[in-house]
């Protein structure tokens, strides 16, 4: 453990992404420590790794994050929030040459998608806005301000797996899957990606279903739509969980608080023009990292002699979508069939960054599959994109990334105690 707690310092305070063969080698060795130690769990050691893994996500809210720069635009939304500027009225790149302000002025440079309106909904907003108050003037105390609020909802996330998990068999080394799990302690805890209060409210949802309290489960899943959008792709599971009607009740009641909180912001045609701006952009422009996406887009370009990226994208929303209507018409446990969901939704995706497989990490702690787990392990490759100038994806290391990955899902799903995992 004591490797491990170097391992994690190391990833939060000294390695640069830029730096990849450092950093693949500290994180297959957290990954490889993680396995022995889940494996060799027993109720005699498990307080200690259950506090190991709160030890490593509390080592890292004292640093800057080193593999991503999402969290500068974090900064900025806060920023011009205390400033009283709406986050959805201006592009950082339109606002800078209006506005003096020092702190917007150190950050700006580091803004990757400055030419774009804000893509955070207001469960995010309200976070970046209170540690930009807190924070002030500073940008590291701002960013430890964040870091504490991933931390927290972290510590939320761990006690609710507790609570789901109480009456399965194995119960401590399945929560230990999830918080000793490298890719979710350096991206949430360490990166500061709000995936973390996304698991967390959509896993209070289930508690709450699980105990009958509907119009609380659909506010918790409003939070968890307000952090991310996601989640609403769950909603129809819940027509074999609490039956049609029940449903459509809970659909309500999550629609009207998410369109209550989202007000807040978007109380304008033109903010949510621009939101809605962003959104499209994000799912017709970008791309890295994607599985059936990138072989898909090479055998358009190979044909059509250019990248075929806004036809394509709709194609996998699409192809997505197809699979979801199949998973919604399986007779699915309802957190069975958010994993299956979650699992659709990331093999079809353009962009799949490493923190997008935090939410399936959580889910797969309540399935007998474990090849979410090998794929949190082998999409740190995709870090070798930051390690040339310009950046430049390489998809040999894609390519094995998903070979893998889809391989030991395929023997998995023929050993027979994973077929229960399908119905």
């Amino acid at each position: 453990m004591l490797i491990s707690l170097t391992g994690y310092i190391l990833a939060g305070y000294y390695i640069e992404r830029s730096n990849f063969p450092l950093l693949i080698t500290v994180y297959s060795s957290l990954f490889l420590i993680a396995y022995i130690l889940q494996k060799n769990s027993s109720p005699d050691n498990f307080r200690l790794l259950l506090l190991s893994g709160i030890l490593f996500r509390f080592c890292l809210i004292f640093s800057i994050p080193a593999l991503s720069d999402d969290f500068y635009r974090f900064v900025w939304d806060g920023r011009i929030q205390q400033l009283g500027i709406n986050p959805f009225d201006f592009t950082p790149a339109q606002f800078i040459k209006q506005h003096s302000d020092q702190l917007l002025h150190q950050i700006f440079p580091y803004l990757n998608s400055p030419d774009y309106y804000s893509v955070y909904p207001q469960i995010c907003q309200s976070i970046f806005k209170i540690a930009s108050a807190i924070g002030g003037d500073s940008l590291y105390q701002t960013v430890v301000i964040l870091k504490s609020a991933i931390f927290l909802s972290e510590l939320g996330t761990i006690f609710l797996l507790k609570a789901l998990l109480s009456a399965r068999k194995n119960a401590q080394s399945l929560q230990l899957i999830y918080i000793l799990n490298p890719l979710v302690i350096i991206e949430l805890s360490g990166n500061i990606h709000f995936e973390a209060f996304m698991i967390l409210f959509m896993l209070m949802a289930v508690w709450l279903i699980n105990h009958q309290k509907y119009i609380s489960s659909a506010g918790a899943l409003s939070l968890a739509v307000q952090a991310k959008l996601l989640p609403l792709i769950f909603i129809p599971l819940l027509f074999r969980q609490i039956g049609l009607k029940k449903t459509i009740k809970y659909a309500f009641v999550c629609l009207i608080i998410t369109s209550v909180l989202s007000l807040v912001l978007l109380n304008s045609t033109e903010r949510f023009a621009h939101f809605a701006e962003s959104l499209r952009l994000y799912y017709g422009k970008f791309e890295f990292n994607g599985g059936f996406y990138n072989l898909l887009r090479a055998i358009g370009q190979w044909f059509l002699a250019y990248n075929p990226i806004a036809v394509l994208s709709k194609i996998m929303i699409a192809l997505a979508l197809s699979g979801m209507i199949w998973v919604y018409f399986r007779k699915f446990e309802l957190l069975n069939g958010m994993f299956w969901l979650l699992t659709i939704y990331l093999a079809f995706s353009a962009v799949v960054h490493p923190w997008y497989l935090t939410p399936l990490v959580a889910l797969s702690v309540f399935t007998r599959l474990r090849f979410a787990l090998l794929w949190s392990a082998m999409i740190p490759l995709s870090y070798y994109t930051y390690s040339v100038i310009p950046y430049s994806e390489n998809y040999w290391f894609t390519g094995i990334e998903y070979l893998i990955v889809i391989g030991f899902l395929i023997w998995e799903l023929n050993k027979p105690e994973s077929s229960q995992t399908l119905t």
